[in-house]
């Protein structure tokens, strides 16, 4: 990394940083005010592009790749902003699926500074966070780079992230699951409610599968808003599927008039429902907005490359056993994963996890989700200054009555202990949280992490 770019880094971390840490004299205050301010201040940077808007539970960042991967095989030249990312920060701002450079990553934020330092000056509404930042060079980005769509995945909720300050073609909610309960609500309603917060007037709203609850509750907001509800499992309909294994699955879909095919490499059943979402939201965008090529769009979908979900990182060979990750963080990702594991794996031995997670999740549901594969459980605990410590995670699994094989301080002690574990045929995962499974892909790979040492408190 360069100086410049390590500066860069420094400075927007300074911010406020609900996503990797709290402050006692910076409560994360959500609203709209601060981002729109601060957009104000760069000229309103976000206005007269084009955009889809992408909340969820889970899958959201999965189907805003697939809708921009797809989006750019049909010519577009595409903007995405997802989070968080994997394993430099740059990924966060992509077009056609390349991260933005290092160098214009410290040029927007130069750029960018003195606008977040006149809100500061301002002293009635806080200081930026570095969501908020974020989602600023994200659409300054994509305006710099002439980007003819950009696809936008919300970072918390949706009603009160900073990224509903646009007007998007089509709005894009996930399947809604419990999660961030302590933020969103205790209840699916709840959490629907708030990731229906994206819905504008007028705007329609492409849903994936949802269980009653949280349709209903969706359906009761795009009411209000006189928005369009498509159901994108009855907008697409898959026709063949063809089991690829660990290289994914080919697809034959209707779409309007037309049957097409796929190459999906993305693995798991649930990825089948994200195409569909992604290929529903193409629908829309080729009748409001940009004509859309499907042939071309699905065949571009081959090239996708979305790390650190359901991700075979090693091979098995005569010494080696295969190492896979997912970023599994809730109940329902779990329980995806499980099948996944045994669809995916069906002559493995014993299945060793390598289990850590971020505060805020609960660990137990989700381990309880893994169970029917009777894993050997090895509790650790990534950089992420949110995680929970080893010591917490095993001490909250032991109240919950699940077993644990062993406890370490960091991902390359549990590695080793898996690997030490496991014998001929026997598979090591790794899950949680994605910086789990980002941790264990760059120690497998020899990939140097990006570490921000300035920020990661002494545990």
């Amino acid at each position: 990394m360069s100086l410049e770019y390590n500066k860069a880094i420094s400075q927007l971390l300074s911010l406020a940083d609900f996503e990797r840490k709290s402050r006692a004299n910076d409560p994360p205050d959500f609203h709209l005010k601060r981002v729109e301010r601060l957009l104000n201040y760069l000229g309103n940077p976000h206005q007269g592009q084009k955009y889809i808007h992408v909340a969820g539970s889970k899958g959201k960042g999965s189907t805003s790749a697939l809708i921009a991967w797809s989006l750019a095989g049909t010519g577009y030249k595409t903007g995405l902003f997802t989070s968080p990312s994997i394993h430099k920060i740059t990924e966060r701002f992509r077009i056609n699926g390349v991260p933005i450079s290092e160098n214009e990553f410290s040029g927007l934020i130069t750029k960018l500074w003195p606008a977040v330092e006149q809100v500061t000056s301002d002293g009635d509404i806080g200081i930026v966070s570095v969501f908020e930042l974020e989602t600023a060079m994200a659409f300054c980005h994509f305006a710099n780079a002439g980007a003819d769509i950009s696809v936008i995945e919300v970072g918390l909720g949706g009603r009160l992230d900073s990224t509903n300050i646009i007007t998007p073609l089509v709005s894009v909610i996930t399947p809604i699951s419990l999660d961030h309960v302590n933020v969103l609500g205790g209840t699916i309603e709840l959490i629907a409610k708030e990731k229906a917060g994206i819905i504008k007037p007028g705007i329609p709203v492409v849903l994936a599968p949802q269980n009653l609850e949280a349709y209903e509750a969706i359906c009761s907001t795009a009411h209000e808003q006189k928005s369009d509800v498509i159901d994108s499992q009855s907008n697409v309909e898959i026709i063949n599927t063809e089991d690829l294994g660990l290289d994914g699955v080919k697809l034959e879909f209707n779409i309007g008039k037309g049957t097409i095919r796929s190459h999906l490499p993305l693995l798991g059943a649930h990825q089948i429902d994200n195409f569909c979402t992604a290929m529903a939201v193409l629908e829309q965008v080729n009748i409001q907005a940009l004509p859309i090529n499907f042939f071309a769009s699905a065949a571009h979908i081959k090239n996708i490359k979305w790390p650190a979900r359901n991700q075979l990182v090693t091979h098995a060979s005569a010494n080696k056993n295969a190492i896979f990750v997912d970023g599994a963080h809730n109940d329902a990702s779990a329980r995806a994963l499980c099948k996944s594991i045994q669809n995916l794996f069906p002559e493995r031995n014993q299945t060793i996890f390598i289990i850590g997670v971020i505060a805020g999740h609960d660990p137990a549901g989700l381990v309880e989700e893994l169970m029917p594969l009777n894993p050997k459980i090895i509790v650790t605990e990534s950089r992420h200054p949110k995680s929970l410590t080893h010591l917490q995670l095993a001490r909250t699994l032991d109240e919950s009555k699940i077993t644990i094989t062993a406890a370490t301080r960091n991902t390359i002690d549990a590695l080793n202990r898996a690997k030490y574990m496991a014998y001929s045929g026997d598979l090591i995962i790794a899950t949680g949280s994605l910086f789990i499974a980002a941790e264990i892909i760059e120690i497998e790979h020899n990939l140097n992490p990006e570490i921000y040492p300035d920020i990661n408190p002494s545990r």
